[in-house]
């Protein structure tokens, strides 16, 4: 297909700009896919919603909320928006600095640094309805244009990798004892979307939330069987791996390991240990009548 119209296809068009040699284009659509390639300009696009996935070069980029992606109009691609709702504002470029092939199908967090000024930039002139002059629009095209090649021109170790499962997996388990962790915090951490993250968690046949729950009650069960720990009251263990509610707790923990938290704990310890856990509860009553 002919990459120069491949947004215009994609839903009804919000905006167009013309900027001299650059055309900045805004577009709503539903989830779709095409695959194209052969001819036409560069395309840098700003997910403002939903999702994007981009094959190209041998590469797959993910892209979601705030972030840019670039694609080579002229190599062949597969493009995919796989959320319900997704809205796109993207820079028709003529040229891109360097090496194209090493920046393509490649993802630019567009929340700070270089990228956050081509995602303010892009999203303003999608929004300008101002009558610019010829002048100003080229003036204004070059300012795209610059600022979208320092981007491109960042070095490969510049450039943010694309998130792997296990790295996820490692930042939750340092943040596991917060109470108020989401999948939605998880992702916002990560520069990702929250339908990817569940994707990568579905490919290893798992659920976000439910692995989650899984450290957290692998983490209380080690606890309660530490000797160590044994003065600590089952309810403060919950809360120290992000359990607010005792009673949740104590049917997770049932519902996981088939036994009450304080009966397996009073089975785990050697019995001198168990006894003080148990007694700590009795002798705080005691204290208190």
């Amino acid at each position: 297909m002919d990459t120069e119209g491949w947004i215009g296809e994609l839903g009804r068009p919000g905006s167009v700009r013309e900027l001299g040699g650059v055309r900045v284009s805004a577009v709503r659509c539903p989830a779709r896919s095409l695959a194209g390639g052969g001819g036409g300009p560069y395309h840098l696009a700003l997910l403002l919603a939903g999702e994007l996935v981009l094959d190209q070069e041998g590469r797959t980029a993910r892209t979601g909320c705030g972030e840019l992606v670039l694609l080579d109009g002229g190599r062949p691609f597969r493009l995919a928006f796989t959320a319900p709702r997704n809205t796109v504002v993207t820079a028709h470029l003529p040229v891109v600095p360097g090496d194209p092939a090493r920046c393509v199908a490649r993802t630019f967090s567009g929340r700070e640094g270089l990228g956050g000024l081509v995602a303010g930039l892009l999203t303003a002139l999608a929004r300008d309805t101002t009558p610019y002059r010829p002048a100003e629009e080229r003036r204004l095209g070059r300012a795209v244009l610059e600022l979208a090649g320092a981007l491109l021109d960042l070095k490969p170790s510049q450039v943010r990798p694309e998130p792997h499962l296990p790295r996820i997996q490692a930042y939750i388990l340092e943040h596991l004892g917060d109470g108020r962790l989401t999948p939605d915090d998880v992702a916002a951490a990560h520069h990702i979307s929250t339908r990817y993250l569940h994707r990568l968690f579905q490919r290893e046949g798992l659920t976000v939330a439910a692995w989650i729950k899984a450290q957290r009650l692998a983490r209380c069960r080690r606890d309660l069987a530490d000797a160590r720990l044994a003065h600590v009251p089952v309810h403060l263990i919950a809360a120290r791996w992000g359990f607010a509610q005792p009673a949740d707790f104590s049917r997770a923990f049932r519902t996981a390991y088939g036994v009450a938290p304080s009966a397996f704990r009073v089975r785990s310890l050697p019995t001198n240990s168990a006894r003080t856990a148990n007694d700590t509860p009795l002798a705080a009553q005691q204290t208190q009548g």
